[in-house]
């Protein structure tokens, strides 16, 4: 077995172990200070280069001056040091997994007992297979790229055209990027910042103060009224500061009136016209305009027949008796009527004394009670009443049956006494004109 004594400071093998690709070759070094050896690989990119470090491994296990590259296992083989010389191991470097293993045993036919298994460029046997089969398959893309530069060739024709029909609109749009420079250039200069401020862009000057959008027909405008749309207001603020929204305005009025802020609407010619809340509801806080007004229409019109029945029904009131004159008791029925209404009534009046009388009765209207919505009015009544008399009582200027027949007796006498008085006047009267003879006055006797 041979003993290496000496080993070289820097080894490098350049070109030694070379893949299949002249661009790329790898490289070994020694480096002594850190025992060690050191694979590098070598990367040609036009006239440039690049070499990096692709693994390291102690420099008392292989024989670096020895190795190989084998190219269609794209791994690199040394000759193994064991105990300071070489054996028939090998060390194995696998680019493709970056990993060491050792193979043992390998047997030579070398007539050497301890061969020294110098560099060769590569094993490309596996490769030559590989190259033999792609150039058949060239031979397939030959034929095809001799099809396919036929059919550039009508490409490039078509090509040529389109080049010259571009050097033509290259032309034309030249022309143009000169115009829109100066549109560019008219754009940017009424394009500003609002003086004084760092967020505000102003667009227009005191001169050009118009925007139009769309076509030059009825095109969408905005200025500083508002905004139309295809010739008819979309918003626009007038000069009284009123708000007015749509070709036939709804108007948001700029003056509050009487405390409230006014909203009407206009047609196209400035008169007002009605709001028409079409095909939805109108709410107030929540609540139904339309539901409050057709509420309150069936509640005045419940309050209406209400009031009329309550004024029937005082009219029956007033037809009971109050007071009892002629009698201590008295009752009644009456009966009222106001508009479609109809009420009768019931009641009595008793006289208790002299100073007082009581009263009590009722009514009720048909056609039942009346809900307005904070309440009803109903169908019935009653009344109830105390009438005391204050003061001196003067009496009656009318009499009863009795009195009645009392006085007429009275008078009966009365009228018999006159007839006698009449006859006594009328003797005397004869007496004193001498026609009365002295038996007349024995005729009559004065009673």
């Amino acid at each position: 077995m041979k003993y290496l004594k000496v080993w070289p400071v820097l080894f490098l093998l350049s070109g030694i172990f070379s893949e299949a690709k002249s661009d790329t070759t790898y490289h070994v070094n020694f480096d002594s200070g850190n025992s060690q050896i050191e694979i590098f690989r070598s990367i040609a990119n036009g006239d440039s280069q690049s070499i990096e470090r692709l693994t390291t491994y102690p420099s008392g296990s292989v024989e670096q001056s020895g190795g190989w590259f084998d190219a269609s296992q794209n791994k690199i083989y040394f000759n193994a040091i064991s105990g300071g010389n070489v054996n028939d191991d090998l060390r194995v470097y696998d680019i493709t997994s970056d990993s060491w293993s050792l193979i043992t045993g390998v047997k030579s036919s070398s007539s050497d007992s301890t061969p020294y298994f110098g560099p060769i460029a590569s094993s490309y046997s596996s490769s030559i297979s590989s190259n033999t089969s792609n150039i058949s398959s060239n031979d397939t893309d030959i034929a095809s790229n001799a099809s396919n530069i036929s059919s550039n060739d009508t490409d490039i024709a078509s090509n040529a055209s389109n080049i010259s029909s571009n050097d033509t609109d290259i032309a034309s749009n030249a022309s143009n990027i000169s115009s829109n420079d100066t549109d560019i250039s008219g754009l940017q200069s009424l394009i500003s910042t609002k003086s004084g401020s760092t967020t505000t862009a102003r667009i227009g000057d005191s001169t050009k103060n118009i925007l139009e959008i769309g076509p030059t027909t009825n095109p969408t405008t905005i200025n500083q009224s508002g905004i139309s749309v295809s010739g008819g207001n979309l918003i626009k603020k007038d000069s009284d500061g009123n708000i007015h929204i749509g070709k036939n305005s709804f108007v948001i009025g700029n003056e509050v009136l009487n405390g409230a802020h006014p909203i009407w609407a206009e047609d196209e010619n400035g008169s007002k016209i009605p709001l028409n809340i079409y095909g939805s509801d109108l709410q107030i806080n929540g609540v139904s305009v339309q539901g409050q007004i057709d509420a309150n229409k069936s509640n005045i019109k419940n309050l209406g027949s209400g009031i009329a029945g309550s004024t029937a029904l005082t009219a029956a009131l007033t037809a009971l008796p109050q007071t009892s004159e002629e009698s201590k008791h008295s009752c009644g029925i009456g009966s009222g009527a106001y508009s479609s209404r109809y009420a009768v009534g019931f009641g009595c009046a008793s006289k208790v004394n002299e100073r007082v009388d009581i009263n009590a009765g009722g009514s009720y209207v048909f056609g039942g009670s009346k809900s307005y919505g904070g309440g009803t009015l109903d169908s019935g009544v009653v009344k109830a009443g105390f009438v005391f008399k204050l003061g001196e009582l003067n009496k009656s200027q009318k009499i009863s049956k009795t009195e009645k027949e009392n006085l007429e007796f009275k008078i009966g006498s009365l009228e018999e006494k006159n007839k006698q008085l009449l006859a006594r006047l009328e003797r005397l009267e004869k007496i004193a004109l001498g026609d009365l003879k002295s038996k007349d006055l024995a005729v009559y006797k004065l009673q």
